[in-house]
């Protein structure tokens, strides 16, 4: 399947998000609201990959499996020691005490000197699964690999014992006749049971304060959202995407989506402590779903109805600048967070200032537009991409 417009645009904006966030975590004065997207953020991303979940081009799980390490798994290892062996506190250990703090499975260590900084993100790394203090944001690689690889085997599971054709993977089941359909169905259900009982693992873990190796309790939350993509898939290519009379008006698409916001604003409780890296949920399970729903609900409706605006010259452009985040993610993640580190352990009572601090937004775009091609062209090899030219890195034509 080829890449789908506004499902770029989506995830770009998203990442756009989570990148503002960032700002603001690093810099109080920079303030833009983002606190109150932190429900939909993340859950936003897993649903939507969770949407692109295929196994088309996999005869098995063995390909499968070497394809995700080679895509996701080996980058995140790669960029995470990279931007480890870059980190400013290893070349000058008094700067430790403004690092961000380091929580390895609730423990909280005692660092004395840099070979103990060192162990200790190689711990985050390789045993918590969220990357080192330099490149932060690469837990959600490392996730995304874990939750793809679960999900294969839930589907595995609900196909093997529900599908007509138990040794075939969902895209080689029949659809001829209504057996077929009822068994997709039933195998579909099974699924969703799954997703909810996932979903109550995670949420029991994070109130009992349980933290398990390779973030298996964040997994087991983002599982949920990752199945109700998957999920949606079909109702929303059916129902918002369909051309002419099979697809919902412009004009409902819009008033859903405004509705859909309007709900996250009543349901959402922002919360400094929300984390789905560190599965910390909030208060209510109730608010956390209903709040992260509406929330999606509304960023896929606004997107499919942007889809529908003619391609005018201004908004191609946003559409284009979305995209290109969208293809350079990973290199985004990991850049725009260690630009701000080094920004927040050098400079942060130059910038953390009234009006002074907006400007590591611009310094922050400035960097990573010029990372981009650096890591598409010459260090393609830990991105698990193939090379491509400046021109390509940077496009945003198509």
């Amino acid at each position: 399947m080829g890449r789908i417009g506004w499902i770029d645009e989506f995830k770009g904006f998203v990442l756009l998000l989570v990148c503002l966030y960032h700002v603001e975590q690093s810099f109080s004065y920079a303030q833009m609201g983002t606190l109150h997207l932190s429900a939909l953020r993340m859950s936003a991303f897993f649903f939507i990959s969770g949407m692109l979940f295929s196994t088309r081009r996999f005869p098995d799980f063995k390909s499968y499996l070497v394809h995700k390490t080679r895509v996701l798994l080996i980058p995140y290892i790669l960029l995470s020691l990279l931007f480890l062996a870059l980190d400013p506190v290893i070349y000058n250990f008094d700067l430790f005490p403004k690092a961000p703090r380091m929580t390895v499975m609730n423990i909280r260590p005692e660092i004395a000197g840099v070979w103990d900084y060192i162990y200790w993100n190689l711990a985050k790394i390789f045993i918590a699964g969220k990357s080192s203090i330099g490149s932060g944001p690469l837990w959600f690689v490392f996730t995304l690999y874990s939750v793809s690889l679960m999900f294969y085997g839930v589907q595995w599971v609900a196909i093997h014992f529900f599908s007509q054709t138990r040794k075939e993977m969902p895209h080689q089941v029949r659809h001829d006749n209504k057996k077929a359909e009822k068994t997709e169905s039933v195998s579909k259900l099974f699924i969703a049971v799954f997703a909810i009982i996932s979903l109550a693992g995670g949420w029991f873990l994070y109130k009992n304060h349980i933290r398990l190796p390779l973030g298996i309790e964040r997994d087991l939350t983002v599982l949920f959202f990752f199945a109700c993509g998957w999920l949606s898939k079909d109702p929303i290519r059916n129902t918002l995407c369909g051309k002419g009379k099979k697809g919902i008006p412009w004009s409902l698409a819009v008033a859903t989506s405004f509705t859909a916001f309007i709900l996250y604003a009543a349901f959402e409780v922002p919360d400094p402590n929300f984390s789905i890296m560190n599965n910390i949920l909030g208060k209510s399970l109730p608010i956390f779903i209903a709040s992260s729903f509406f929330g999606i609900a509304g960023l896929v409706t606004a997107f499919v109805a942007a889809d529908k605006i003619p391609n005018i010259a201004p908004i191609r452009t946003v559409k284009g600048i979305l995209r290109n985040i969208s293809r350079n993610a990973l290199v985004i993640l990991a850049v725009h967070w260690y630009i701000l580190l080094v920004m927040r352990l050098l400079f942060r009572s130059t910038f953390n200032q009234p009006g002074i601090a907006y400007l590591s937004i611009a310094i922050v775009t400035a960097g990573v537009i010029a990372a981009i091609p650096l890591f598409r062209c010459k260090l393609y090899k830990l991105l698990g991409k193939q090379p491509a030219s400046v021109r390509e890195s940077l496009n945003i034509r198509d």
